[in-house]
């Protein structure tokens, strides 16, 4: 008897990020998965109410809104995958400068912001999260994975960093566009546009993130998931 289809939640920071990956993982999965994109409206692992403590409990919380919308249990659930913005948080310190900007400003080298201070302080709650989860294998007995776009999702797809938020959406409706009915594209795009280097492990993709100034730079370690979740009968 084949398996029946149950559901892989994947949890985003925002809705352009949804609108840009969500048809495209459902046209690659849609044999034997259901794909669903949450939005988290931020950054889970920078909000300054979240620690080490309640973590796994604000992304169960996550989870259980989503059953409770899509009238599933927790057996329906295959899995719970969260792509994380590395906003530059494991470079050193002498990378973050001081800027004439309130807001943070990424390059590939620096992060500046009229007050270092709190991107430093962003930067320690951010890596102790991160850290803590990359030692998490389930939440609430769902199995959990974790992957990265660098320094976020937009420098990742698109090549482009410190996006006007207004533009976001528009980015994002040209990116899956080109890549609906392409998927194999898509895949090949990571592995020879984004990875750059990323090791094709997830633990030691992690770990490579974390070294220099890698966060900040262009890398992803998605191509892995394909690599840990392919089809049975192939990729597509």
């Amino acid at each position: 008897m084949a398996e029946a289809k149950k559901t892989v939640l994947f949890i985003v920071e925002g809705a352009s990020d949804k609108t840009a990956l969500e048809k495209i993982f459902q046209a690659i999965y849609k044999r034997n998965r259901y794909i669903e994109f949450k939005f988290t409206d931020g950054d889970i692992s920078s909000d300054p109410t979240v620690t080490e403590r309640n973590v796994e409990s604000r992304i169960y919380k996550i989870v259980s809104d989503f059953m409770k919308d899509k009238k599933l249990n927790r057996n329906d659930i295959f899995q719970v995958i969260q792509i994380f913005d590395m906003d530059g948080a494991y470079i050193p310190e002498t990378s973050i400068v001081s800027g004439d900007q309130n807001k943070f400003v990424y390059t590939n080298t620096t992060i500046s912001c009229k007050d270092t201070n709190r991107v430093k302080d962003r930067n320690r709650r951010k890596k102790g999260i991160m850290d803590y989860l990359r030692r998490v294998s389930s939440i609430n007995n769902i199995p959990y994975e974790m992957y990265f776009m660098s320094c976020n999702l937009d420098h990742a797809l698109y090549d482009v960093m410190n996006l006007d938020k207004d533009l976001k959406q528009a980015y994002a409706d040209k990116f899956y566009e080109t890549f609906i009915g392409h998927e194999r594209m898509f895949i090949d795009f990571l592995k020879t546009d984004v990875v750059n280097g990323v090791p094709d492990n997830l633990s030691k993709s992690w770990e490579y993130i974390t070294q220099e100034l890698h966060s900040l730079e262009r890398h992803t370690n998605l191509h892995i998931y394909f690599q840990e979740h392919p089809l049975p009968d192939g990729l597509l």
